[in-house]
């Protein structure tokens, strides 16, 4: 759940997961230890490195470990909940307190009001943080995951980047790689979920234009080249129509974009779609700008077009322009040319940027490309709670 400021009830589902940390700190010191290590992960969503965590638990680890989401959003809780899902909710007593006995905190994007639990007790916490940066941070942005136990990163250079430009101390830094992406490593088969969701048609490839947000730049356009939505839409959509191709619109959590009727076009936020990694199996050809989802889509080394906007980040890069490792356009006609071309013959795409995905993909995840990342931080935790 994205926190509006605007909202009371947000701000009263904060003031409980306050409040219930405040309890749950000092129960931790009456409350007998579980039989079995307890680990909870906390974020906006079950989605990315979380979710892989968790499948990777639900499917090798549930006889040795408990593993819980811990979520500020009580609707979203009861909607995991019915799919089957260990879920704590941070407006429950009961549930902050459980939460408050555990072994170790694997966050995302933060604690938003649980600081305590890391001022206060001696619970392991851990960031996996939710995407490989485009974006440039500086080391005030991560003054809370300075102090946990460790990070966990994709590659040695992301692990250089996080030490030379974010501050991190090196000896929490660990390049054991990324979780969400071991799927798309392993080339799995996409399970059919997400194309009966967004009605795809039947034997239709699937183009994905998904720009980042405004982050820093708060008059950002979420379409390019000066186009108005519907006529970038429709541009793009009519490309599509003539190669029996689906355009998917995937606005970012922090934004929105509003529905039009077209008839091959279809709008898949990361709310109502919150699984990135099954749309990247669907998608067979990426359009985005700095998004960071460029990265997760590497993985399968298929054709990505790079818009060449503006960068909406007011503290530069931490992975430059260099890091695009696809065709890079200008204009909306040169925008449209590419996209019929890679329509009409992939391997054109292939044979132009092999050696700049291959030179990419090694810088970002090193040697953790083989579908165990997952795998290797079970491990990994399993040493730090012993």
């Amino acid at each position: 759940m994205k926190i509006d400021r605007r909202n009371p009830h947000h701000w009263l589902l904060l003031a409980q997961q306050w409040l219930y940390t405040l309890i749950a700190t000092g129960a931790r010191r009456l409350a007998r230890r579980p039989h079995k290590p307890l680990v909870v992960l906390y974020g906006h969503q079950l989605s990315g490195n979380l979710k892989a965590l968790y499948q990777e638990w639900h499917d090798k680890h549930r006889d040795q470990i408990d593993c819980y989401f811990l979520c500020l959003d009580p609707t979203y809780s009861q909607h995991l909940r019915q799919q089957g899902i260990n879920v704590l909710q941070c407006n429950r007593l009961k549930d902050m307190i459980l939460a408050g006995r555990c072994d170790a905190m694997i966050t995302d994007h933060g604690l938003h009001l649980m600081g305590a639990f890391m001022r206060f007790t001696s619970i392991l916490f851990i960031d996996v943080w939710h995407g490989i940066p485009f974006k440039g941070f500086i080391p005030d942005d991560f003054r809370l995951q300075h102090r946990y136990d460790e990070v966990w990163v994709s590659s040695p250079l992301l692990k250089d980047i996080y030490q030379q430009k974010f501050g991190f101390p090196p000896e929490i830094v660990n390049s054991i790689g990324y979780a969400r992406t071991d799927k798309l490593f392993r080339r799995e088969l996409p399970s059919g979920d997400f194309a009966k969701q967004a009605s795809i048609p039947k034997g239709n490839r699937i183009v994905l234009y998904a720009p980042t947000w405004q982050q820093d730049d708060s008059g950002r356009e979420l379409f390019p080249f000066g186009e108005k939505q519907d006529a970038f839409i429709e541009k793009l959509s009519r490309a599509c129509d003539k190669h029996a191709a689906t355009l998917v619109i995937r606005s970012h959590l922090n934004s929105s974009i509003s529905n039009r009727n077209f008839e091959n076009v279809r709008y898949c936020s990361m709310k109502d779609f919150p699984d990135s990694e099954e749309l990247l199996q669907n998608t067979d050809i990426l359009i985005c700008d700095w998004s960071s989802i460029a990265f997760d889509y590497l993985a399968l080394d298929r054709p990505t077009v790079f818009l060449d906007v503006e960068p909406p980040f007011k503290n530069g890069f931490s992975l430059g322009k260099e890091y695009r490792f696809g065709l890079v356009v200008t204009d909306m006609n040169m925008l449209c040319d590419a996209l019929e071309n890679t329509l009409e013959n992939t391997h054109w795409y292939t044979s132009a940027y092999k050696d700049t995905h291959q030179d990419v993909l090694s810088a970002t995840y090193g040697d953790n490309t083989d579908g165990k990342s997952a795998e290797r931080q079970w491990s990994r935790l399993a040493e730090l709670l012993q």
